[in-house]
């Protein structure tokens, strides 16, 4: 392997590693969230009266209600399996605040998340990939390409996506080379039902 080719595969590697390590971040925080029912429980313990020392024991158990079952929650956090939409666009033209293209946009990821109604991503990952003179992936501008759609997303619909932040909605690039150019990968993340 030369220098040359070792050198481009540092970055791409470092984004990958930096998609990981924030992805186990956000697993971490949202699995030591309180789930409701352990809200109710911390908010209102039932306390259990202490018995009494002149307490009298009766000779026969009194016959009790069986309680009814209440049904277990289930555990919070991530659900594992991601789901994605792909869009393309003129990468450069949405970077630059073209309106056509941010309608383009807008309208591939509506009909995109058509498919997900009545749920709410909780963590997106944007990948785009944008090629440079010679057909190379041209990892800055598919970086921007990437920011400029993660922060079109929850303008284009609010009630699907969460706020822009970039803990949460996030770009990269993409260095695959046999993805055509102006494309991006919108990988979504649901919290489990």
């Amino acid at each position: 392997m030369n220098r040359r080719s070792r050198r481009a595969t540092v970055p791409y590697l470092a984004g990958w590693l930096f998609a990981d390590v924030l992805l186990v971040i956000v697993l971490v925080v949202l699995g030591g969230e309180r789930t409701p029912h352990q809200e109710a429980f911390a908010r209102d313990p039932s306390p259990v009266p202490a018995p009494t020392p002149s307490a009298r024991r009766s000779p026969s158990p009194e016959p009790t209600a069986t309680p009814t079952p209440t049904p277990r929650a289930r555990p919070g956090g991530l659900d594992p399996a991601t789901r994605s939409i792909t869009v393309h666009t003129d990468a450069d033209a949405l970077v630059a605040g073209s309106k056509a293209a941010r309608a383009d946009l807008e309208h591939q990821v509506t009909d995109g998340i058509e498919r997900f109604k009545g749920r709410t991503a909780a963590f997106v990952m944007v990948f785009g990939t944008v090629h440079g003179a010679g057909g190379a992936v041209d990892s800055g501008r598919s970086d921007a390409y990437a920011t400029a759609v993660a922060r079109l997303l929850p303008r284009t619909e609010p009630a699907f996506f969460p706020p822009y932040s970039e803990k949460i909605i996030r770009g990269y690039h993409d260095s695959s080379g046999d993805i055509s150019s102006g494309t991006a990968r919108i990988e979504l993340f649901f919290l489990l039902r």
